[in-house]
Formats: structure tokens, C-alpha cells, sequence
């Protein structure tokens, strides 16, 4: 789903900020809940939302990403975000899914122990399970974004086999000072 412009602007600048704020959110909140079960019971379909968003974004991002990608020169490093933007949308996805799936494990498991059942998910091995599954795919999810959003932003920001400088593109002198390199 490639998206060009919004507002006049390149869209990927403007989307981006959707995923990288809201999915290390909601794998900070996944953390938490994993480690108070109860609040994912009372909390759960919270996190499930902000996953969902966040995945939509890291979707959005990864399609107006492709159409930027036509329009600017290619380098390593852009292709190495792109890489890493693709590893994270489908991660944002995964996260997505597995909070979805937990969430309605326990929902369902509720409900048969509220039937005179047995609450399989808040007992043994799969209250394990799902924790592990939730704490992997938020670790796995928050990382994923990081490393795509600061190898986007290493990508916009640094000048290629540049050492260093200032944002008016100067760059310093031998003595450490900062020369106009318009000169």
C-alpha cells in the first residue's frame, strides 16, 4: 500500500512516527501486563488496539517508504533501512497477532472455567507459554523498530562517508573548529 504525499509533504517522514511511537508502547504495556497477568485480563483488548494501530502503521510506513524510495538516490544505507523497515512491518504484524491470540486465549479460558472448566491459561505450562510468546514478541517487535527508525534516521540526517558536522552541512577543521565548506 504505497502512499506518496500527505498534506503536500513525502508521506513516509510524516507516517513513521505512527509505529515508532506506538509499538514500543504497546510492547512496554505487553511487558507489563506479562508481568501483572491480571491487568492484561482487565486491560487486554487496550492492547490489543494499540498493537493493531501499531502494526497498521508499520504497514503504512513500509508502503510510503517504497514510494519514497523511487524518488530518492539509493544507497547502502537506504537499502539497509528498507531491509529493516520490511523486518519491522512484518514484526509489527506478528506482535499484533500474538497479542490478539493471548488475548483471546484467556478471554475463552475465562469463560470455560466460569462453566464449571478448567482455566487452562492462567495455569502451568500454557501461562507459561503465552507469557513467553508475549514477552518475545514485544522484545522482538520494540527492537525491530528502533533499528528501522534509527537506520532511517542515520539515512536522513547523515551525509554518506561524512565524519562528522554540524546541520548547516559545515564541516570541522583540523583544529576542531567549524569551517563554511561553501567556500
Amino acid at each position: 500500500m504505497e502512499i506518496e504525499r500527505l498534506f503536500g509533504l513525502p508521506a513516509h517522514p510524516l507516517i513513521v512516527h505512527l509505529p515508532v511511537v506506538i509499538v514500543p508502547l504497546a510492547a512496554v504495556l505487553a511487558v507489563v501486563f506479562a508481568i501483572r497477568p491480571a491487568w492484561l485480563d482487565r486491560f487486554g483488548w487496550l492492547l490489543v488496539g494499540l498493537s493493531g494501530v501499531g502494526a497498521l502503521g508499520a504497514i503504512f510506513a513500509a508502503g510510503s517508504g517504497e514510494a519514497l524510495e523511487e524518488l530518492v538516490e539509493e544507497t547502502d544505507q537506504l537499502e539497509r533501512h528498507a531491509e529493516l523497515g520490511e523486518t519491522a512491518r512484518n514484526v509489527a504484524i506478528l506482535f499484533f497477532v500474538v497479542v490478539l491470540a493471548v488475548v483471546l486465549f484467556r478471554r475463552w479460558s475465562a469463560k470455560k472455567a466460569a462453566n464449571g472448566g478448567n482455566d487452562v491459561a492462567r495455569k502451568g505450562a500454557a501461562a507459561i507459554i503465552t507469557t513467553l510468546l508475549l514477552l518475545g514478541s514485544a522484545g522482538f517487535a520494540g527492537v525491530s523498530i528502533v533499528q528501522a527508525g534509527h537506520a532511517g534516521a542515520e539515512t536522513t540526517w547523515q551525509e554518506e562517508g561524512s565524519e562528522g558536522g554540524d546541520e548547516q552541512g559545515d564541516v570541522p577543521a583540523e583544529n576542531g573548529e567549524y569551517e563554511d565548506d561553501d567556500d
